[in-house]
């Protein structure tokens, strides 16, 4: 049977029509507002969940060309689940038009500033959601298996902590000797090359940040890049460091092949090479002896502690990077919240605060469980106590200086070495009381993991 359509109702007049037109738009815009609210809260909740997958990070300047390249190669060549993370250090070369047109596929952002390698390194590691993350130059082009062969390497065994591949444009032995002239030959090169293979890998004492994967969990341990360390390799170098004083090893895996595209060497500006230089010397006074410090824990053991007294549990690895900063100071994040750091917790200071703070990232201050609130009273009597040298522990909170210049930070019974007088400089111990102590009172005094420089931020991480 045929339906027979009704009329459709007509408005008698335009002030009907208007009142529907209204209503239209109230409906409209309430359900746009209802939609963001409910895009916002979906937002919130998702916000510390990560997806099972690598983060790849591109820091770039003006070099739009490579940038495509590198992701075009990504996309081509990589099976892994991934996403693509560009930071830009506020170029002028038009890059911010070519990621308007990736719709979406590609997390960019654009810095104010300069900061270098590391800096955008550092905000990309902010933005990153995946379970493991790798830096990796613009000028890198990638080819068959490459991250599988890396993920693989890395799964292998906990105790790696990063893994690098291997190129034609790295130094060291990550570097590999090639024959190709041309880039279908050097993708055919790869694929031979990159048939997964375990006997291929290889310990190092340093990798390149040109192509460098690792665990989220890492990040969480060691934290960020060291922005003070504006120039390679030394950003780099002071990572692979920091890695290793975890008691974790670095690999490299012969059977990740990327292609790295040749540049012609541009004669540097005297600012560059300032700022080179600056990057020179704030890495060797920031470690002194970096070979000294590793092997000075190796033969202590001071890392694989298992003892149960207390002194030496305060310092197990789960603590990450923070094992290796001082207690009984005073530091702060993001917020205005004022911390006082002791027993590996950091306790809110509520009230008035007269001493020195230490501005550090929100990955290091979450490394201390949060401890009960102090008043200010009671704040200001801790910092009585360390500047006064007053004896909790032995010489508690005061400097041990030897006559050979070897420098000690007396802690909770323990005596930590600390590795470099900008690490004095960094925590503010140039305050604190000095004792004399002889060799033989200093031997019989248990070693605690060394104190190191806090990482310089440049940005607010």
């Amino acid at each position: 049977m045929r339906r027979i359509k009704k009329k459709a109702k007509r408005l008698n007049n335009k002030s009907g029509l208007q009142i529907n037109v209204n209503k239209s738009i109230e409906c409209y815009k309430q359900g746009l507002e209802e939609g963001y609210q409910q895009g916002l809260d979906a937002g919130y909740k998702s916000f510390e969940s990560n997806f099972e997958g690598t983060s790849i990070i591109i820091p770039c300047y003006n070099e739009v060309e490579n940038v495509k390249q590198c992701i075009e190669s990504i996309i081509n060549y990589t099976n892994s689940f991934y996403e693509i993370i560009v930071v830009d250090n506020n170029s002028s070369d038009g890059i911010e038009q070519y990621m308007k047109q990736q719709g979406g596929m590609v997390k960019y952002h654009s810095l104010s500033h300069n900061h270098g390698f590391a800096g955008a390194a550092n905000r990309g590691l902010m933005m990153a959601k995946g379970t493991t993350m790798l830096l990796l130059s613009n000028n890198v082009v990638c080819t068959d298996n490459w991250l599988d062969n890396m993920l693989i390497s890395l799964q292998s065994n906990p105790g790696i902590g990063m893994v690098g591949a291997v190129s034609n444009g790295m130094n060291g032995d990550q570097r590999m000797e090639t024959s190709y002239r041309n880039m279908e030959d050097m993708q055919e090169f790869a694929t031979k090359n990159n048939i997964s293979d375990p006997s291929r890998w290889r310990t190092a004492e340093n990798l390149s940040k040109k192509c460098l994967l690792f665990r989220r969990e890492l990040l969480e341990k060691v934290g960020f890049l060291d922005e003070g360390c504006l120039e390679g390799p030394y950003d780099e170098n002071d990572y692979c460091i920091r890695v290793r004083l975890q008691g974790l090893s670095l690999v490299y895996a012969g059977d990740a092949f990327v292609h790295l595209i040749s540049r012609d060497e541009e004669i540097s500006s005297s600012e560059a090479q300032a700022a080179k230089e600056e990057a020179q010397l704030y890495y060797m006074d920031k470690w002194i002896n970096p070979n000294k410090v590793l092997s000075d824990i190796s033969n202590n053991n001071l890392l694989i502690q298992t003892d149960v007294s207390r002194s030496i549990r305060l310092h197990e690895r789960r603590f990450g990077e923070t094992a290796f900063y001082p207690q009984s100071i005073a530091v702060k994040g993001l917020t205005e919240t004022i911390y006082w750091i002791e027993d590996c917790s950091r306790r809110p200071i509520k009230g008035k605060w007269e001493g020195p703070v230490i501005q550090l990232s929100q990955i290091a201050l979450r490394q201390w469980t949060i401890g009960p609130e102090l008043n200010e009273e009671e704040a200001l009597l801790k910092l009585d106590l360390v500047r006064g040298g007053r004896k909790i522990a032995i010489h508690h909170g005061s400097i041990c200086v030897k006559t050979n210049g070897d420098m000690y930070y007396m802690e909770n019974g323990m005596k930590r070495a600390i590795v470099s007088p900008l690490a004095v400089e960094a925590w503010h111990m140039n305050m604190r009381p000095q004792v004399s102590l002889s060799v033989s009172e200093l031997l019989d005094i248990p070693d605690g993991l060394p104190i190191i420089v806090p990482i310089n931020l440049r940005q607010a991480l």
